[in-house]
């Protein structure tokens, strides 16, 4: 059996290389997650590292490059943590948790939340939604294993699975929206523990039984022709839902501002007649979205009856306002650090109060 010497010259520079490509990736999944897409350019990253913008065309071809090779590294540690958490045995539980610790631990990686696969062109967009969807196989599988080993409660794995995975890769995004309670990474985490391992109600057997929360998502009816603020207010509502509806569907950096006139049936310059440029059409998205959430949560804070009722009426009703085609609330994914400060501020604020 041949010793390699880890001192010599040439194991140096791979570990430095290593440790170079590993520094790379960090800083790229951190610049997705803060600015998103489009804002996440070769130069920003290079700057964030400290390096010339050709220095990092070592390691990315171009910008989508770099958007793949961050969403590959997200799925690939997924998979990698995930076997070994369940190499490591005990029940379904002590695996699920392991593996949440093992992704958010406090000296992990951020890895870069899938937020923009549309972005990608589709033969990479592919790679990448297989080797998601295997990731969430995998999970699905050890949840109906659980369940019928009787350590978890019967659930529908196929959806449990993507809501963990989604919660994990919230939780960088998260520390971004600051509020009054300043919460910690590790509080976070230890909250996403804590609703995997117990759930929020106390009887966990009993069936919730609420009332729907009734919150017109930005509806406007009988419109006034005559009335020109009014009107106004019906164009910007339109082109506000159809726009946050493709976003969520395809990403904003994929989304093009011709896709959304086509959408409601208007030329382009009739968006940047009533709302503005992409920018500003997107500051807008995140404040609707915003009244929405306040909106509910104000409802859901004077609701008459226990309050785990009145948590199943809010995420209801938020919910249903997800799914509401051509009108859905912009979700607050990547991206908030792109922000005008002014914008990012008032979101903050709002954050803050709800």
């Amino acid at each position: 059996m041949v010793k390699r010497n880890m001192s010599t010259p040439s194991a140096k520079v791979r570990i430095a290389k290593g440790s170079k490509r590993k520094r790379v990736m960090e800083e790229a999944a951190r610049t997705l997650n803060s600015h998103g897409v489009s804002n996440a350019s070769l130069p920003m990253v290079a700057t964030r590292l400290g390096v010339s913008r050709a220095a990092l065309y070592y390691y990315f071809e171009d910008q989508e490059d770099l958007v793949f090779q961050s969403y590959q590294r997200t799925c690939e540690t997924m998979a990698t943590e995930l076997a070994a958490a369940e190499a490591a045995g005990g029940d379904a539980m002590a695996k699920l948790l392991r593996l949440v610790d093992s992704l958010l631990a406090d000296d992990a990686p951020e890895l870069a939340a899938l937020s923009d696969l549309a972005y990608l062109a589709p033969e990479r967009r592919a790679i990448i939604s297989s080797r998601f969807q295997a990731v969430k196989a995998g999970i699905a599988g050890l949840l109906a294993a659980g369940a019928a080993r009787g350590e978890l409660r019967e659930s529908r794995a196929s959806i449990i699975a993507p809501a963990i995975l989604g919660l994990v890769l919230w939780v960088p995004i998260a520390r971004q929206w600051r509020s009054n309670e300043s919460l910690s990474h590790r509080d976070l985490v230890e909250a996403l523990k804590a609703i995997l391992r117990e759930g929020v109600a106390t009887d966990r057997r009993s069936n919730v039984e609420f009332r729907p929360i009734d919150i017109a998502l930005g509806h406007i009816s009988d419109v006034n022709l005559f009335d020109g603020q009014a009107v106004a207010a019906a164009k910007q509502e339109a082109l506000l839902g159809a726009a946050s509806w493709l976003f969520n569907l395809k990403g904003v950096d994929a989304t093009s501002l011709d896709e959304i006139a086509t959408r409601v049936g208007v030329t382009k310059k009739v968006i940047y007649h009533n709302l503005g440029d992409k920018e500003t059409l997107v500051a807008e998205c995140y404040r609707r979205s915003f009244r929405h959430y306040e909106a509910v949560m104000r409802a859901a804070r004077d609701y008459d009856g226990p309050r785990i009722a009145a948590i199943m009426a809010a995420n209801y009703a938020f919910a249903e306002a997800s799914l509401m085609e051509g009108s859905a609330p912009l979700s607050p994914l990547t991206g908030i650090q792109a922000l005008p400060a002014s914008v990012r501020e008032g979101l903050c604020c709002k954050n803050r109060e709800a």
